[in-house]
Parts: C-alpha cells; structure tokens; sequence
C-alpha cells in the first residue's frame, strides 16, 4: 500500500514549532483537503533547545530551508515583525503560503490573500478584505466592509465592527471590541478586553474601555 507522501500532492510545512504551531498542525490535519490535497509535512524553526512532542518532525531553519516541489507553507507566528523576518527566505522562493480555512464563515465578496489562517467559527461579513498571512483566531466576528491589512494577528472572541480599517502588523489581543467605522493604524497593538471607540495612531498601544493609548515603563 503506497504512503500518504505518494498519493497527496502537497505537503504542509508549518513555520514555528511552539505550541501554537502544533495547534496549528492539527488544524491543518482536521481539514477535509488533509489527505486528499495535502499531508502535514512537520515543522521549521531555529530555536536552540525547543521542545517538539509532537510527533511532526522540525525539518530546518525558515531562514535557511530550500522550498521543495510539492512543499506548501503556514505560518503559525503570532508577532507580526516574526511573520516578516521568518517568512521573507520562504516567499523570496515563491512558497506558496495557502488559506488555511477550516470552519470560517464568511458572507459575499470577501477577499482572502495568500497565508491567511483562520482558526474554527471565525466569521468574516460583506466585502470584508483580509491581508497577507494574516491570522484570526476562533470566534472573532468581523463585520461587514472592513479591511485588514498584511502580518496582522487577531486573537479569539474579538469583535470588529462594519468599516473599521485596521493597518499592517496590527496585533488585537482577546475579547477586544473595535467599533465601526475605526481605524487602528499600522504597527498599532490593542490590549484584551479594550473597547476601542476612537481611531488609533500608527504604532500606539491602547488599552481600557474606553482604549486609551498606555506605555510600558
């Protein structure tokens, strides 16, 4: 009987192999294209000492590994500036960094770029445009005409609200609400449980309800 590796085309490397990358890798495994599109290849990271108990291999470097043919990518980063830095060898070599989109509802004319992971009972309204490898965790809701740019992480039970912008690199942390029609700028990080009721300055960190903008010191 000829294994999985002959009979699928494609083979998922997932980039970072922390626990978020194996979350990721089971994900992958879970969807119906598992098997019939692709296999679940294993891992890339260079972190000295990592511990791996999965029983996915670490296969090289993301700064170093040579794509293969067959070989298709997901980046399981959370920092948007680690998205850049791991992913940019990888992209120079035309990977391929598919949509990984198990559950995700979505209503018309949505627009999804290359690397996009969703995580289940992401749900995406109208005319909704999403970035390169940006990365939506499960249960955050986006409303209707909102654009969301490159590199961004949204955590879970996140609320988006209909025609907010939010930039490139833009990190939102859980349970965060950005009302409608706001911008949150490039580089911008939104703190948990924030409610954000006002635009917020490119590379702010903004905290509270209302959001305000707050410094580590």
């Amino acid at each position: 009987m000829s294994s999985a590796k002959t009979t699928v085309p494609n083979h998922v490397l997932v980039v970072g192999a922390g626990g978020f990358g194996r979350a990721i890798a089971s994900l992958a495994r879970s969807d119906l294209a598992c098997g019939t599109a692709w296999d679940v290849k294993g891992f890339l990271d260079n972190r000295n000492g990592l511990q791996n108990p999965s029983d996915l291999p670490i296969l090289g470097d993301p700064l170093t590994y040579e794509v293969q043919e067959g070989d298709i990518f997901v980046c399981a980063l959370g920092n948007p500036a680690a998205k850049r830095q791991y992913t940019a060898h990888l992209r120079s070599q035309g990977a391929n960094f598919i949509i990984l989109r198990p559950d995700l509802t979505t209503g018309e004319r949505v627009q999804l770029s290359s690397g996009g992971l969703f995580e289940r009972k992401v749900s995406l309204g109208p005319d909704v445009r999403v970035g390169e490898l940006v990365t939506i965790l499960s249960t955050t809701i986006v409303g209707y005409d909102v654009h969301i740019g490159d590199y961004c992480q949204i955590a879970s039970f996140v609320f988006i609200g209909g025609g907010a912008h939010i930039g490139n690199d833009v990190v939102i942390h859980p349970h965060a609400t950005i009302l409608p029609g706001v911008t949150v700028g490039d580089g911008a990080i939104v703190g948990a449980g924030s409610v954000v009721i006002r635009n917020v300055a490119p590379g702010t960190t903004v905290m509270g309800n209302p959001a305000k903008p707050f410094s580590f010191r």
